[in-house]
């Protein structure tokens, strides 16, 4: 079986033409018609032996060479056209360019602007959230008046402890005030009890003697009258230590041991003791005064 002959080898290769191509194949129709025009209207330097067909080639080269003109004028005038409509379209196009340009930058600066109040925004909702905690906390607290009445009893005691401390610093003054007097008072019985007796005297059975008439009762005004008198001084409760006997040549009274809130006897006591002893050595005495003691049960 033979092969089939090849095509390509039969058939002629087609190249399209280009479009210059395209655009010179009516002027090259027309200077084709134009020169054919132009031969047969010339007379030819060698005559023509038959010329009985020339002036109907000469008229029809001559419309033909028309019909090729006007066909060519149609062309470019379709062209220039075609070209004005383009030139419109272009300018059409630059107008939307700008517009579209100017577009761009009205939407890029309102794209900014609205970045600008979107922060504006999230910052206010952000503020409106803190405010919202923060008149929370504000609404669990307790009302103006309460706090006014708060504040008020609050100064109240303030002003109160203020005078209390006060009053207690008067008090703690009176009262060293008090204590310095009571310190002088015992430092001048002290001195007083330091000094020598009359006579030594033997210590009786009895331990307590009967208090004297005059009492060692002092009283002590302190401050604004705030204080009441300090009655009996640490004198009146102090037990009187008996004196030790020494020998009878040496007839000097030894000194009293005082020990603290404790003042020597006065010797008058020691006189009215010595005659309540003798009493008691034959009868027993019941009488009393108004400043005596009661006996102790």
């Amino acid at each position: 079986m033979a092969a089939p002959p090849n095509s390509n080898a039969t058939q002629p290769i087609f190249v399209p033409p280009t479009p210059a191509e395209e655009e010179e194949r009516p002027l090259k129709r027309i200077i084709k018609k134009f020169q054919s025009y132009t031969s047969l209207a010339h007379t030819p330097i060698v005559p023509v032996l038959s010329g009985t067909g020339r002036p109907s080639s000469v008229q029809d080269a001559r419309e033909g060479f028309l019909v090729e003109l006007s066909a060519f004028q149609l062309l470019m005038k379709k062209s220039a056209m075609i070209c004005e409509a383009e030139a419109r379209q272009v300018e059409e196009y630059q107008r939307e360019k700008e517009h579209l340009d100017n577009e761009h930058e009205t939407l890029k600066a309102q794209i900014e602007e609205l970045k600008v109040a979107l922060e504006q925004a999230q910052m206010l909702r952000k503020r409106k959230i803190e405010y919202d905690v923060v008149a929370e906390k504000v609404n669990s607290l307790p009302s103006r008046d309460e706090l006014e009445s708060e504040i008020s009893a609050l100064e109240n005691d303030i002003s109160a402890i203020r005078n209390e401390h006060e009053t207690q610093d008067h008090i703690l003054i009176g009262q060293k005030t008090a204590l310095d007097g009571i310190i002088a008072e015992l430092s001048a019985l002290r001195f007083m009890g330091k000094e020598p007796g009359t006579a030594s005297v033997p210590p009786s059975g009895r331990g307590t003697p009967a208090p004297d008439a005059h009492g060692t009762e002092t009283q002590i005004s302190v401050g604004e009258g705030s204080h009441a008198s300090v009655a009996k001084s640490e004198g009146e409760t102090e037990s009187v230590r008996p004196h030790t006997e020494t020998a009878p040549s040496e007839g000097l009274v030894e000194d009293t041991d005082i020990e603290m809130g404790e003042v020597e006897e006065d010797p008058r006591d020691k006189n009215k003791k010595k005659d309540r002893e003798e009493m008691e050595e034959g009868e027993a005495t019941d009488a009393s005064s108004e400043l005596s003691e009661p006996p102790d049960d």
